[in-house]
């Protein structure tokens, strides 16, 4: 599967020298960050702030930063890295396992559903449980709509609308406590008939 990348670097002769190779192997360049699978940027200086701002204006799309170790990108707010120098084919890897990566808004942060986990604005990760992940995911897709108990039953465990447990109200009791502690308090919401997501802010 070809990807569409977003690539943002000072060095024009690099990117287009980038953006040749990636086409050469399947993936197409994409001129708009909001229509990419993958935003590609270098680690100037001030890029934190940039991460930071794309989160603000609702992009879910993952960021790769150029000249940063993984994890001093992860640290702010991109969600991956590739020091430099570096050779094309540990960016390609880079690329495309970040761009196969689904993300989707929950709220204030971004779930990374593949990974198990949520970022919040300045880049702090949650682990979650398999059940957990495919909870938020529903109700993501689901937007402001209500979900009901035996609907999530039936989705997340494959259980039939009359099954008697207790199984959805201690894993959202869970959930609900594991967001508050992390800065979720009022993320998931308890309405008539089920459950749904706060809206982002």
């Amino acid at each position: 599967m070809g990807y569409r990348v977003f690539i943002q670097i000072p060095d024009a002769a690099l990117q287009r020298t980038l953006g040749e190779q990636l086409s050469a192997k399947g993936h197409s360049l994409c001129p708009e960050a909001a229509e990419s699978h993958l935003l590609l940027l270098d680690a100037e200086e001030g890029i934190a702030l940039v991460c930071k701002e794309l989160r603000q204006r609702g992009l879910m799309q993952p960021i790769l930063l150029l000249g940063l170790a993984a994890a001093a990108a992860r640290a702010i707010g991109a969600d991956d890295g590739l020091a430099k120098p570096f050779r094309f084919g540990d960016l390609l890897r880079a690329v495309e396992q970040n761009a196969a990566r689904e993300a989707v808004a929950v709220g204030n942060f971004r779930l990374d559903a593949n990974a198990r986990e949520m970022v919040d604005p300045q880049g702090r990760s949650l682990r979650l449980t398999e059940k957990e992940t495919a909870i938020l995911s529903y109700l993501a897709r689901a937007g402001d709509q209500v979900v009901g108990r035996d609907e999530l039953l039936g989705e997340v465990w494959g259980y039939a609308g009359d099954a008697t447990t207790h199984t959805v109200e201690t894993h959202i009791y869970r959930l609900r406590r594991k967001l508050t502690e992390n800065g979720g308090a009022d993320l998931l919401l308890t309405e008539n008939g089920g459950y749904r997501l706060a809206a982002a802010d």
